[in-house]
């Protein structure tokens, strides 16, 4: 199994599309057994997949979790009802099954892509105990054995929830927008993560930076940021892009993955599918 983490400290930059059509080609088209993991409060990665009365019906179900389950297990008192005492339930016992919903299962060695949405009252963490960060890590490695890639997607800032996904990933990847400001905040990103990682005495390595959001044809500014980047980071970043498109949004709202979606312009679509393979074969999967 290995724990990935799609990191970026700015927001717009595509960095949940690029988490969400990965996780899926990996379980459609590779044929990888794939849990995603919403780790940011807004749960843009959830709203992709799921339909709203399906993510309601799982918030609602008293007998289902969220990944806010995984860091504050409920741990309610008895319940009287007119039948006898209900039994209390810790959710901290739950097993991955109860805290997932399946997205697809195409059958044994065939693929399949399971959910572990996030929630809005994820936010009450921010300000959680020491060591809670590490609930992620131990959960993940005791309870989803079972799966070849974990996929984290996490939130734009650096916080409680980014420190979680970071100790329990292996390793990490940076879907970056070639402009400026996106450039002049990777170095930051990577510093953040050289010294968290050697204050809590752990390696994670970088799968590599994607270039997202290109506009075609792109501006002079753009290649030329793009050339610039790919000489003074030889072998780290990606051979395909992601161009921009609102075909692209239009996916989320149908909750399908952009290389699988109808509108999608085919020159997209081959993208999508050629920075999953190059993905793969950077992870040796």
């Amino acid at each position: 199994m290995q724990i990935v983490s799609f990191m970026n400290m700015k927001g717009g930059v595509a960095k949940t599309t690029l988490a969400v059509n990965i996780a899926y080609a990996l379980g459609f088209e590779h044929h990888k057994k794939v849990l995603l993991v919403d780790g940011d409060p807004q749960f843009n990665a959830t709203t992709y997949l799921l339909e709203d009365k399906v993510y309601l019906a799982h918030l609602n179900d008293p007998k289902k979790g969220t990944l806010r389950d995984i860091f504050i297990p409920k741990k309610p008192g008895p319940i009287n009802t007119v039948v006898g005492t209900a039994k209390p339930i810790n959710k901290s016992k739950m097993p991955l099954h109860d805290c997932t919903l399946k997205i697809f299962d195409r059958g044994t060695g065939r693929g399949k892509l399971d959910l572990l949405p996030s929630t809005l009252a994820l936010v009450e963490l921010e300000h959680s105990s020491r060591q809670t960060e590490n609930k992620l890590k131990a959960y993940l490695h005791e309870k989803a054995k079972g799966y070849d890639y974990v996929i984290i997607d996490c939130p734009p800032t650096i916080s409680f929830f980014t420190q979680a996904a970071i100790l329990a990933s292996d390793k990490y990847i940076v879907p970056i927008r070639p402009d400026p400001l996106s450039v002049i905040g990777l170095p930051l990103l990577e510093r953040y993560i050289s010294e968290f990682t050697d204050d809590a005495g752990m390696k994670i390595e970088q799968v590599g930076l994607v270039f997202t959001m290109v506009r075609n044809p792109a501006p002079r500014a753009m290649k030329e940021l793009m050339d610039d980047l790919r000489r003074n980071r030889k072998g780290a970043v990606f051979a395909d892009w992601l161009s921009l498109s609102t075909d692209v949004a239009e996916s989320v709202t149908a909750h399908s993955p952009a290389f699988l979606f109808r509108k999608t312009p085919q020159k997209i679509k081959l993208q999508m599918v050629g920075i999953a393979q190059e993905f793969l074969n950077r992870t040796g999967g």
